[in-house]
């Protein structure tokens, strides 16, 4: 048959529609995609996972609230802590879920990382309903690293969207901390994860 331009472009049509068949599979190596991405920060009183200090006398001194919220243990009339003594610092800091998600789990823990305690690591938490009055006996004590939202007493083992939860310090020095049952002096100080999980299955 003599090649004509008409024949030659029912050709590539013919070609083509192959081509589009194959291409619809789904089928690829790979793909790069550039997309913009908007991510928005807030301070601790303000984000997703609200932090503030409890309202309450109990923990002025130990609190500083600002952007980023931290504890304070240098912040004390006296020198500092008790050696070989445990002190327990109710109801420091509320939690609250100001997210669209329920916080199925939060736990908290310090970084010990290259810090040398020989009688052990001296650090708990103390955890409360929000509002609960310090010595409450619905007060629960957890490890350092656990997820304080025990499901005990009255202490809520999730937070639905704008819940909240207290907690607290526990310096337990009676046979922890260094060789002398004392707090080791940071010049960092002592980094402090909270981390909530929405999904823990």
């Amino acid at each position: 048959m003599k090649l004509t331009r008409r024949n030659a472009l029912i050709g590539m049509g013919t070609v083509a529609a192959g081509a589009g068949v194959i291409g619809g599979t789904g089928a690829f190596s790979s793909v790069q995609a550039n997309r913009t991405v908007s991510v928005q920060t807030a301070g601790d009183s303000s984000a997703a996972l609200e932090l503030i200090p409890v309202p309450s006398s109990n923990n002025s001194g130990y609190v500083d609230s600002g952007d980023q919220i931290a504890i304070n243990l240098d912040d004390v009339s006296a020198d500092g802590f008790n050696q070989n003594a445990k002190t327990e610092l109710h109801n420091l800091i509320r939690v609250t879920n100001n997210g669209t998600q329920t916080v199925q789990s939060l736990e908290l823990e310090f970084d010990l990382t290259d810090i040398s305690f020989a009688n052990g690591d001296p650090f708990r938490f103390t955890v409360s309903e929000a509002d609960d009055s310090p010595g409450d006996d619905t007060v629960e004590t957890v490890s350092n690293g656990a997820d304080i939202l025990t499901g005990n007493n009255s202490i809520p083992d999730s937070l639905d969207t704008t819940e909240d939860v207290d907690f607290g310090l526990v310096i337990d020095l009676i046979g922890n901390g260094d060789a002398d049952n004392a707090l080791p002096t940071q010049t960092d100080g002592y980094t402090l994860t909270i981390t909530a999980e929405t999904d823990t299955s």
